[in-house]
């Protein structure tokens, strides 16, 4: 007999599929988060303060670049699969994965060269190469990470992609710390790349076998090929994705570049407890990119709405309650890292606000994307970093850490509002939690879709 028995309200919400997927996906992301979080602790105390703050460094440039080397083929794969799988085009989804194979292939060469160049100059030989083999390393996986989500699932796509980068070095750094030595930059980005060839070799595997069950005769049919549409979507994509990414990793960069590297590894520190709410976002990302296409394709638009609304109260629950503790054990949170971060807790409050406002926006963005308004996107994406550079322009010579954390929330509330917005006029669909106002008013919070 279920526990839930005696309370038919809740049993009836444990029986809800999207609810008991998306607490899948929560606790999945929790895992992710919670390791991250480790790999960076262990890596600030095994390491001298200027060697964490050049790994802070590397990191981000790696993530940024490696989003440049997918060219954008990551979200055209989900929309290709779920487009053409639907209508049983299966000429054109082959084309589709021979595309984006032969595109990301070249992204990553071309993006590679520079980038090791670039920091063989600085970081020496052997620290270049295993950064430039993790920035291509990533750029495959994530692109086959967001095939294998809306195809298989998000455990087997994101949850084994995502582990197979922090647990290796997570191990190693654990170790050295155990035994006081120090530990190497190079051999910590060598083992994020050898766990992500590993995974893409377990993608590649599970996505080949799938295509042989799913579409009989797949090997002998004729891919089709449809250029002009592809080279349009991926143009907008990943502009897109680009300036997304530059978000996430280029304010590491700005203020290493215009303070030091120490300071840098500080805000690194101070961003990434801010993205404890990028938990929230990351899981309403990952769990609504793996149904909204198929709900959208297949017209089932009142299975969206529905959706739609368990996801707009969840966010809702873990943004008040995410605000709450970063604003109550925020010093105690930066205190694990080291106590020369503490100056930074205002800082982390400030970040932590522009993290909500794009929590509460919901999936606005990925609706957008996943819908034909590539466009739309682009341009508030392109405006929030020009909004944000300028900010730290302005602000970071002098206030320092706390100028960037103001410019970075501004960016992030100014996006935050017009993706939502520019979700509801161009689609009819509200993504973000103030759709919850019309179900507490009973008021059809989804329309028929523009």
């Amino acid at each position: 007999m279920s526990i839930f028995s005696s309370f038919p309200r809740l049993a009836a919400l444990w029986t809800n599929p999207s609810l008991r997927g998306m607490a899948g996906v929560f606790v999945l992301r929790i895992t992710i988060t919670a390791l991250s979080f480790a790999l960076i602790t262990l890596a600030a105390r095994a390491m001298p303060m200027a060697a964490f703050g050049t790994y802070s460094i590397l990191f981000s440039a790696a993530g940024l670049f490696c989003i440049l080397a997918t060219v954008g083929q990551q979200l055209l794969l989900m929309r290709s699969w779920n487009e053409y799988s639907a209508s049983r085009q299966t000429g054109l989804l082959k084309g589709a994965l021979i595309f984006a194979a032969l595109v990301c292939g070249a992204g990553g060469v071309l993006v590679a060269v520079p980038f090791y160049a670039w920091f063989a100059a600085s970081q020496g030989p052997l620290v270049a190469v295993s950064v430039t083999l993790y920035l291509v390393t990533l750029s495959v996986l994530l692109t086959t990470s967001h095939l294998v989500r809306t195809a298989i699932g998000i455990g087997i796509g994101d949850g084994v992609g995502n582990l197979s980068l922090t647990v290796p070095p997570t191990i190693y750094l654990g170790w050295m710390l155990l035994t006081g030595a120090t530990a190497r930059l190079d051999s910590v980005f060598f083992l994020m790349a050898a766990g992500g060839i590993a995974c893409i070799v377990w993608h590649v595997t599970a996505m080949t076998r799938l295509i042989r069950r799913k579409f009989p005769g797949f090997a002998v049919t004729p891919a089709e090929f449809d250029w002009p549409s592809w080279r349009s979507r991926s143009l907008k994509l990943w502009l897109s994705n680009s300036l997304e990414a530059s978000n996430q990793y280029l304010d590491v960069l700005i203020v290493g570049a215009l303070m030091s590297p120490g300071v840098a590894g500080a805000y690194f520190v101070t961003s990434r407890l801010a993205n404890a709410f990028a938990m929230a976002t990351d899981a309403i990302h990952m769990f609504s990119t793996r149904h909204i296409p198929d709900l959208y394709y297949h017209k089932k638009f009142a299975e969206l709405g529905a959706l739609l609304d368990h996801v707009a109260g969840v966010t809702l629950l873990v943004v008040v309650t995410g605000m709450a503790v970063i604003i109550g054990a925020g010093h105690w949170m930066l205190l694990v890292f080291s106590a020369a971060y503490l100056p930074y807790y205002d800082a982390l409050v400030t970040l932590s606000f522009g993290m909500v406002a794009l929590a509460a926006s919901g999936p606005s963005g990925s609706i957008l994307m996943l819908t034909g308004h590539e466009s739309r996107y682009l341009g508030i994406i392109g405006a929030s970093v020009l909004l944000r550079v300028i900010g730290f322009a302005a602000l970071i010579p002098f206030f320092g850490v706390m100028g960037a954390a103001v410019a970075t929330t501004l960016s992030f509330v100014f996006m935050a509002v017009m993706m939502a917005r520019s979700a509801k006029a161009m689609t009819g669909i509200d993504g973000s939690v103030l759709r919850l106002r019309d179900v507490v008013w009973r008021r059809p919070a989804l329309a028929k879709p523009n």
